[in-house]
């Protein structure tokens, strides 16, 4: 990537920084070294976000506790804090419960209340970047009086990871940089609106699943993924923080005899079983866009099964709701390599209420043309789709799973990339299955996402 790169191939200023390569093999040292929050605690920040949180989250907190938390990046870095959830009781001038916020050179921050209500000083969604190496978090209570009505709050959960060391102006907050350095901000922020980070779940997907069969996924490993109901339900994948990549016939299913006109587009994230999304609500898409080579009245052939919905807002980025990679070159379709599909379909004659995924390798291009062949399938198998799966084996892509995407490991860049969309098969968990090939159409997937197409 050209120009300094930001999040995950950390921030080279100079030939002798700390920040650059080398510095990485410190990350590495320092990930394996991992304390849990307890009372005069020390954490080791990574380069993915770590969770923080108050004793006993989501449970209500006790009264008359005190615990204080560093947190430590390697040299050359910084800390970077943020609130995900923050449930305090509200006091006068944060008198009462309170967590603080210190470094060294500045003055300390205190906050209480809840993150969306006028009372107390919550935090909001500012982010809290140390000037230096280390970050101190203090969660004090108060002891409860039996006179006071008991109020049952549950206290916080924040995110942390290392980034870019600052400029050294002390304990930053995100909303307050210098006006003499405006690119003090993208250097030590790492999710900048244009770059977000990509395929790098806090929550790992478990690789040593042996199994054909789907599992359950468990919340954070695939946060990228999307559920949508548009003429039924489907799947798609979270590019940056605005846009769902997804299959075109979501949106215009083939040999459809008549479709409303204005269909209703929704889109939900953040969870993974169904209800829980819905609960989160969905959001609004502001505009879709289908790749002008799908054909929806050719009802075999598939070319150009991939579409773009653009979100009407920003989606706020956290443990569960990451963007997925896209593709940069053929290695990534190799036959043999093994890789993750995961979606809301049907499994076993029934819709699922649950996330699941299946490990299943790329096939060999000339084994499905013959399986296509021996059945006498009249589909197109075009250059820019791509094969998975194991003739001799069950697999439960089906029904729903259309538009969520098969992820692979890039081991140069260290990250999970979208190398394929759920487009087509031939009935449900058996023989081959066929995804649009992601890397055939990445430049008209930037051109879109950047207002060129």
């Amino acid at each position: 990537m050209p120009g300094p790169r930001v999040w995950g191939k950390y921030l080279c200023r100079s030939p002798h920084s700390t920040g650059c390569p080398g510095a990485m093999w410190w990350l590495l040292l320092w990930g394996v070294l991992q304390a849990c929050p307890t009372r005069g605690s020390v954490l080791l920040a990574q380069e993915l976000p770590q969770q923080l949180t108050s004793p006993g989250y989501p449970e209500p907190y006790r009264k008359g506790q005190e615990s204080s938390t560093d947190i430590k990046a390697p040299e050359g870095f910084a800390v970077r804090l943020i609130f995900q959830d923050f449930d305090l009781e509200p006091s006068q001038d944060c008198a009462g419960d309170s967590v603080t916020i210190s470094a060294s050179g500045s003055d300390p921050s205190q906050f209480c209340g809840q993150q969306d209500s006028p009372l107390g000083r919550p935090p909001g969604q500012r982010a809290f970047v140390s000037s230096g190496r280390s970050l101190r978090l203090t969660f004090r209570t108060q002891p409860s009086s039996e006179n006071k009505t008991v109020h049952l709050h549950k206290g916080f959960l924040a995110l942390y990871q290392t980034v870019g060391e600052c400029p050294s102006w002390g304990c930053r907050e995100g909303a307050s940089v210098p006006s003499h350095d405006p690119d003090a901000a993208a250097d030590c922020h790492p999710y900048p609106s244009s770059l977000p980070v990509c395929g790098r779940p806090v929550t790992p997907i478990a690789q040593n699943q042996t199994t054909l069969r789907s599992s359950r996924a468990k919340l954070g490993n695939f946060p990228w993924q999307a559920f949508t109901s548009i003429h039924g339900r489907g799947g798609g994948a979270l590019l940056g923080d605005r846009w769902i990549l997804t299959a075109a016939h979501t949106i215009y299913p083939k040999d459809s005899v008549s479709l409303r006109k204005n269909q209703s587009v929704n889109v939900f994230l953040g969870h993974t079983a169904i209800n829980e999304m819905l609960k989160l609500g969905n959001y609004p898409v502001h505009h879709v866009i289908v790749h002008p080579d799908y054909r929806q009245n050719e009802s075999h052939n598939f070319s150009g099964d991939i579409a773009l919905l653009e979100l009407q807002h920003s989606i706020p980025l956290g443990p569960n709701v990451l963007p997925v990679c896209l593709p940069d070159n053929e290695t990534l379709y190799r036959s043999g390599l093994l890789g993750y599909v995961s979606g809301f379909g049907v499994e076993m004659g029934w819709l699922t209420t649950e996330l699941k995924y299946s490990r299943l390798p790329v096939a060999p291009r000339e084994a499905c043309e013959a399986w296509l062949q021996k059945r006498q399938r009249p589909e197109v198998f075009s250059d820019d789709m791509f094969c998975v799966g194991d003739e001799t084996q069950r697999h439960s892509v089906c029904q729903g799973d259309s538009g969520s995407v098969y992820v692979v490991w890039d081991d140069r860049a260290h990250h999970w990339v979208a190398t394929g969309i759920v487009s087509w098969g031939i009935g449900c968990g058996e023989g081959y299955d066929f995804y649009t090939k992601v890397l055939s159409y990445v430049d008209w997937i930037k051109g879109v996402m950047n207002g060129k197409n």
